[in-house]
């Protein structure tokens, strides 16, 4: 019988598959909303312009492209972005 249960445990551990996890998905970079409503008003208001000019090729965080509006003293654009 010992041979038998050897058998019957080796075509078991054949038959169980290994699962794995999936691979992790790459968190893709989320697009800024200021940057994109910047690009939006830039053909529109010269104080978006002038930001969407500085900030077109840099990856900066809405809070960094906050910070420059507060710099350049544009109020207005700061209001409407905030």
């Amino acid at each position: 019988m010992a041979k038998k249960a050897k058998k019957t445990v080796k075509k078991a551990v054949k038959k169980v598959e290994v699962l794995k996890s999936p691979a992790p998905k790459p968190e893709a970079p989320k697009e800024s909303k200021v940057k994109k409503h910047l690009e939006g008003l830039r053909m529109q208001r010269r104080d978006a312009a002038i930001i969407w000019d500085e900030i077109n090729d840099k990856n900066l965080s809405d809070e960094e492209i906050r910070e420059l509006v507060r710099s350049k003293n544009f109020g207005t654009l700061l209001g409407e972005i905030s």
